[in-house]
């Protein structure tokens, strides 16, 4: 009976975990496929978090600059209220000739009981020269941000540039290796025939056997790595989706010619780091200024000795406006410290800002150079996997005309094998090239 009763509470939960886990499964799974890096790179703005930051960023830096404005003016109405009971009020001890009494004190309460108290006392900036400069201030941190943030978008696809083109390589590889390894068991099913006929050696069998697996494990390895790599693309989506990529690298196989960059985000960086600093010089020097400030104050009191607010109670009104001026002496050795620390960090930016504009013409350079050496070197590959393929395909056809040993077919191949893989590897360094220059010219 407890049996029975089991049974039907354990089936509809099963039911439910299996449900469960198709539907996490099929939402797992959900894919959406590339067919160039453009694509990816234009979804992976609309799905990374890095994005969302860069428009909080650009937000907050918004919120600054509204921010130094309405400190220009600095418009504040503090306010006050107070009802208290004084039931212990103040005694004081008067001199007895003020009542006719020599040579004694008499005993004197002070104040009523009942008092409340309510003021106000608007005010605001005529003259603050530090809150003015403050502006100017905020808009270079504004455009700063902005600067900032496209630095963090071109490092952003420059990831996805490389995470893009190994998966092209090692979906490419993998297909070589593929056929390979069909290529690898014809040349042991070969040797096994020799061997079994009385005309091969058993050494020769297990060597193609080993060339076989050799095989097997690098397909296995290259479709971990594989995997790996689309994981690590797919966090660029937040995981919300599996990427597929399905261009073929060999589109990346012609040669274009690229003439010049024209990036500068790390002189303009540069650049509003060094006018941030000189404008903070200017913020603390203008601290020792004088500030003209409009003050005013309104307040009403209520005074009784009958109870709060009583109907015989006494109001006081009293008020005044006026201007308020404020100046802080240039002596004050923390202020004084700050402008001298500014003006040294000003230097060293002066000096970065210098070098920023070498290493944005060596870096534009070199990416020219590094696309140019991709290329030749594809070419060069090219050449020596067409030789290589020619070589293997005539010592495969002597192999199989009993005229050439086992160990010079297997070298050929191998030489072949890696000469494929490298040919793969050079032309995913071509497109990475290629890409990174025109990720560089948007910005």
């Amino acid at each position: 009976m407890i049996l029975s009763i089991n049974k039907r509470i354990y089936r509809p939960g099963l039911w439910l975990v299996l449900f469960l886990s198709i539907f996490h499964v099929a939402d797992a799974q959900e894919q959406k496929t590339f067919s160039s890096l453009e694509e990816v790179l234009r979804l992976a703005k609309e799905k990374s978090h890095t994005f969302y930051n860069a428009d909080i960023q650009e937000k907050l830096a918004d919120l600054t600059q509204k921010t130094a404005l309405g400190n220009v003016l600095n418009p504040r109405i503090p306010a006050f209220g107070q009802a208290l009971d004084n039931i212990q009020q103040q005694v004081i001890f008067m001199p007895g000739e003020i009542f006719g009494q020599p040579g004694t004190f008499r005993q004197i309460t002070t104040g009523q009981r009942y008092s409340a108290i309510f003021n106000i006392q608007p005010q605001f900036e005529i003259l603050n020269p530090a809150s003015i400069t403050q502006v100017r201030s905020a808009k270079i941190n504004k455009e700063l941000t902005s600067v900032q943030n496209s630095i963090n978008e071109q490092q952003t696809y420059d990831q996805i540039n490389a995470i893009y083109f190994n998966i092209l390589s090692f979906q490419e590889q993998i297909d070589i290796v593929t056929q390979n390894i069909a290529t690898a068991d014809t040349i042991l099913r070969v040797t096994q025939n020799r061997f079994e006929e009385g005309v091969g050696r058993k050494q020769d069998v297990n060597d193609a056997e080993v060339t076989l697996i050799h095989l097997q494990d690098n397909l296995e390895q290259l479709r971990l790595n594989l995997k790996i790599q689309e994981e690590s693309l797919a966090l660029f989506f937040e995981n919300s989706i599996t990427p597929v990529l399905t261009e073929n690298i060999y589109a990346h196989e012609v040669a274009q010619q690229l003439f010049e960059t024209n990036n500068t985000l790390q002189v303009q960086y540069a650049t509003l780091q060094l006018k941030m600093m000189e404008q903070d010089i200017k913020v603390a020097k203008m601290q020792n200024l004088p500030t003209l400030s409009f003050v005013s104050s309104f307040s009403w009191q209520n005074l009784s000795n009958d109870g709060l607010f009583h109907s015989n109670s006494n109001w006081i009104d009293y008020s005044y406006v006026g201007l308020r001026l404020s100046i802080d002496f240039p002596t004050t050795v923390s202020k004084l410290s700050t402008i001298r620390n500014k003006q040294f960090q000003s230097e060293l930016l002066k000096n970065n800002y210098k070098h920023s504009i070498k290493e944005t013409e060596t870096k534009n350079r070199q990416m020219i150079l590094d696309y140019k050496k991709a290329v030749s070197q594809f070419q060069n590959l090219r050449k020596i996997a067409a030789l290589k393929e020619d070589t293997y395909r005539k010592n495969f056809q002597q192999y199989e005309e009993n005229i050439l040993s086992l160990d010079r077919l297997l070298i050929s191949y191998n030489d072949l094998l890696i000469a494929k893989l490298n040919l793969v590897s050079a032309l995913a360094s071509v497109g990475f090239n290629k890409s990174k220059v025109d990720i560089n010219n948007k910005f």
